[in-house]
């Protein structure tokens, strides 16, 4: 599928609701509250796990004596915030030649966690992983037990990311099979209300 920049989705969805023939652009005003509301629904989408291009790896290092790792934009795990953390791995020896990796599953619950009665408790790597999800200033965090007594650990995570966050005007974007009309009839109903037009 041919890709599409901010400005063409919005336009679009203007059409479908029939504020703009198929002549005629979008003006200003009109782009700029456009693209506000397609931010808006892209990040009401998260919660569903809507325009999930797939599953990211990646690998980081643990710190010795050090449980918490906040996850996101800027985080010490320095990706996009996560919608989920379906598995992790763990690697013994990040010096190995041929590094070893572990599958853990999935992280715990926070039942799971609790269950743990002596959080503090360190080892040579962790085999319980949790992903706190107290949102903050766009990070979360990732607590392991026990916590590593060493330097050598690392973790690899697999993470559900969004493939948008925000729409830009000028950017294309290539979204997967079935999403960019999705996006742009969600995005039409979402502006419809504000232009007095029927869905």
């Amino acid at each position: 599928m041919a890709t599409k920049t901010g400005t063409q989705i919005v336009t679009d969805a203007l059409r479908e609701i029939q504020v703009l023939d198929p002549v005629t652009t979008a003006s200003g005003d009109q782009l700029s509250d456009g693209l506000r509301a397609a931010t808006d629904l892209l990040d009401s989408w998260r919660l569903e796990g809507l325009l999930v291009r797939g599953v990211l790896r990646s690998v980081y290092s643990l710190v010795s004596g050090t449980q918490t790792y906040s996850i996101g934009s800027g985080g010490t795990f320095n990706q996009t915030y996560p919608i989920s953390i379906p598995r992790w791995s763990v690697i013994p020896d990040d010096d190995a030649t041929d590094p070893l990796e572990i599958p853990m599953g999935r992280p715990y619950t926070y039942d799971e966690w609790q269950q743990i009665s002596i959080k503090t408790q360190d080892g040579v790597r962790p085999t319980a992983m949790y992903f706190d999800r107290a949102y903050a200033s766009g990070l979360g965090n990732c607590l392991f037990h026990p916590i590593p007594d060493n330097g050598d650990v690392d973790v690899v995570l697999y993470t559900t990311v969004p493939a948008v966050t925000s729409l830009v005007a000028a950017t294309s974007y290539d979204l997967q099979p079935g999403a960019q009309r999705a996006f742009t009839l969600n995005l039409a109903l979402e502006l419809s209300d504000r232009y007095g037009r029927a869905a």
